[in-house]
């Protein structure tokens, strides 16, 4: 089971999420949208309402909704709705609408929106129109006019979807380290689409950061392949001129404004903020200078094969160093190798890019033959890339 939170800003958020989740959805994909739940169990739902109007009903339900933000005039927070979608996996069993009532209860107690037995809680709504999922609808100042106190309320709600998958025989998701990078949003998922893209530009900039500092010694070098893979790169000083981060682009990905959409290295993964890079690109000592270099294919197969040692005999540093080696090695090899295996090389990478993330520090020192030999292949010249390899 899989929860997701979501934040709204502006004046109409909680108007606008309640007619997406009664509309028809983005491919007519939302069938009897009806309310399962609420925070006092008779809030107005527009899917079982006899009003000849439904955008009526929608209006008074986001309007009861709304009421303690619309209480606080000009002191209402900036940020007013809290969603979250809640989906079942693929093999669960159907549940009921009872059953879901419950999931929503729990989810909103864990998060602190509305903690068992507090009547003074914010008010909140949960939608279902789909067998396998719900969307919970909250506003982000409660009853008695206070800020809810959701402090890590993601962790939270995670949380307490493995106890429900536990208590209701649903599928078990391994717990999350905290680790894992942002998935593109659902408005980010349908800009690609309508661009005739199959892939997000999130995904796209995170391959090709990842690319860099994979292939890169220094921190300029970082950049500089950054930039020749067609990146806009856009460093973030600090008051004395040194660089304390960077936000990229893709040329042409522009908003409604017509200004390049810019990501942080750190949204696009944890593991890609500059102080990480930084960590990366001086944690593997320089190779003893051998009077007759190896074969780096040769090197690069060599160590990869004494991988599963490590993973069994050595540390968990050592261990996590040699998943981060592997993932480098994922991302690197689509350049080099021939079309034909570019495809599943790219898609190897992009599944195994999770295990490269971990909170054990990465003890890196001990990959640094296959990270060189990996750079070195990729730096060998054009006419020997022909396959073998």
């Amino acid at each position: 089971m899989i929860p997701k939170i979501i934040l709204g800003k502006g004046a109409r958020a909680t108007r606008r999420l309640i007619g997406y989740l009664y509309g028809p959805g983005s491919a007519n994909e939302h069938t009897d949208a009806h309310l399962v739940a609420s925070w006092n169990g008779f809030a107005p739902d527009p899917g079982r309402s006899p009003h000849r109007n439904l955008k009526d009903v929608e209006d008074q339900l986001a309007a009861q909704l709304d009421q303690p933000v619309k209480m606080l005039g000009d002191k209402a927070p900036t940020t007013t709705v809290w969603h979250c979608p809640v989906r079942a996996a693929p093999e669960d069993p159907i549940l009921t609408d009872a059953q879901w009532a419950d999931i929503a209860r729990r989810i909103v107690a864990a998060a602190g929106i509305a903690p068992d037995g507090d009547d003074e809680a914010s008010r909140w709504v949960a939608v279902r129109h789909a067998d396998d999922h719900i969307h919970i609808a909250a506003t982000l100042v409660r009853q008695d006019g206070r800020r809810p106190r959701r402090d890590h309320d993601i962790r939270a709600v995670q949380r307490e979807a493995r106890t429900i998958e536990a208590d209701l025989g649903l599928r078990r998701l391994n717990p999350g380290d905290g680790t894992a990078a942002k998935r593109p949003t659902s408005k980010e998922h349908f800009k690609a689409k309508r661009q005739g893209q199959d892939t997000t530009t999130r995904e796209i900039l995170r391959m090709r950061v990842r690319r860099a500092v994979a292939a890169a010694s220094t921190e300029t070098e970082f950049f500089a392949v950054l930039e020749a893979t067609g990146v806009t790169v856009r460093p973030k000083t600090g008051p004395s001129g040194g660089v304390l981060g960077y936000s990229v682009a893709l040329p042409g990905d522009l908003n409604k404004h017509g200004e390049p959409v810019w990501f942080s290295g750190s949204t696009l993964a944890g593991d890609l903020s500059l102080p990480k890079i930084r960590h990366r690109l001086t944690a593997t000592t320089p190779e003893p200078a051998a009077a007759r270099p190896a074969d780096p294919w040769h090197q690069a197969t060599a160590a990869t094969e004494r991988i599963p040692h490590h993973l069994t005999q050595g540390s968990d540093h050592i261990a996590q160093g040699q998943l981060v080696a592997l993932g480098e090695t994922l991302d690197l090899l689509p350049l080099t190798a021939p079309a034909t295996a570019r495809t599943e090389l790219e898609r190897a990478a992009a599944l195994f890019e999770r295990a490269t993330r971990s909170r054990i520090t990465a003890d890196l020192d001990s990959t640094r033959v296959l990270r060189r030999s990996v750079q070195t292949i990729l730096r060998t010249p054009t006419a020997t890339r022909d396959g073998a390899g």
